[in-house]
């Protein structure tokens, strides 16, 4: 990898004004929308009321700025996280026939309108993060980190991005720095992955997140691990100018110790499930996520499980 590797600039957008977004007659009336079920949301996500503009929208995900946050709606098929609203199986296959960027979203009353959709989350359940389980042996953890990687250089045949095309030397680095707790050479070699590589979530931003998690997944009660997450965390959170909006809340979250339900999946299949088919399962789900989104941060979790996974650390219950 370079020394300093390119970094693509942030692709900030400029919200379109409410006022502008409602006018016009095309898109159903309010009376002709059937409000489509949202089955969880966040612990985030505001219950009472809120108001945001439409950021980006793909056929599954809808990202809605709302204040210093972004809320993201998604299909029935895709992770909880904590500003997720995760849509039920009647809504409609395609968020882009519903929405547009620049749209206005209102909440009120636990529905939720725009111009193109409704959605009621009046019995929308509380997603939270779950508690963690029991951690494997340290062979069984060994073991479910090296199909980790088998099935992450499998996928990487297909699906490459810079990190393994550009990144294996930065990546060794960055792990020796964890491992060593040396948080000012770990933060210097972090700065290289904001912002670096193509997309929504540059992939340096998805290798940072998935570090951070299993770093804090496995600093367990060592007072000299949770010192330097966080300082890693404060690290992330300063970075929002960098990369893109969406990495940037994405990195946010991060800092506050908040990840997304496919994410902890990862870490708890490699850090404490007793099936390893299951294991393989969960895996596969989390590198399917995003073009490479997926892949890019269980290679940062690969990362975080090199540098902290030692038996004298595991809090193993047999």
């Amino acid at each position: 990898m370079p020394a300093s590797p390119t970094r693509f600039p942030p692709t900030r957008t400029t919200p379109i004004p409410a006022q502008r977004a409602m006018c016009g007659d095309s898109g159903p009336t309010e009376d002709a929308r059937a409000a489509w079920p949202v089955t969880r949301l966040g612990y985030r996500v505001p219950r009472v009321q809120f108001d945001g503009i439409v950021h980006a929208v793909f056929a599954r995900t809808c990202y809605i700025e709302c204040g210093d946050t972004l809320l993201t709606l998604v299909a029935a098929t895709l992770a909880d996280g904590p500003t997720t609203l995760l849509l039920g199986h009647g809504a409609a296959a395609d968020l882009r026939s519903a929405f547009r960027r620049g749209d206005a979203v209102r909440s009120r009353g636990g529905r939720v309108h725009s111009r193109g959709a409704a959605l009621d989350l009046r019995r929308a359940q509380t997603w939270r993060v779950p508690d963690a389980r029991p951690a494997l042996t340290p062979s069984d953890t060994l073991s479910r980190i090296e199909l980790a990687r088998m099935r992450l250089a499998r996928v990487r045949r297909t699906h490459s991005s810079v990190l393994d095309r550009n990144g294996d030397g930065a990546i060794g680095k960055l792990t020796r720095a964890c491992q060593d707790r040396d948080i000012a050479n770990a933060l210097d070699l972090a700065a290289r992955f904001i912002g670096w590589g193509e997309g929504l979530t540059p992939a340096g931003d998805d290798y940072l997140v998935g570090l951070c998690a299993a770093l804090d997944a496995l600093a367990c009660r060592d007072a000299r691990r949770h010192v330097f997450v966080k300082r890693m965390q404060e690290f992330l959170a300063a970075q929002e100018s960098r990369t893109t909006p969406i990495a940037a809340h994405c990195l946010k979250l991060a800092a506050h110790g908040h990840y997304n339900g496919d994410i902890l999946r990862a870490i708890d299949a490699l850090r404490s499930e007793t099936d390893a088919h299951v294991a393989q399962r969960v895996l596969d789900d989390v590198m399917a996520v995003g073009a490479t989104s997926g892949a890019d941060a269980l290679t940062g979790i690969l990362s975080g499980f090199a540098a902290w996974s030692d038996p004298s650390v595991m809090e193993y219950e047999p």
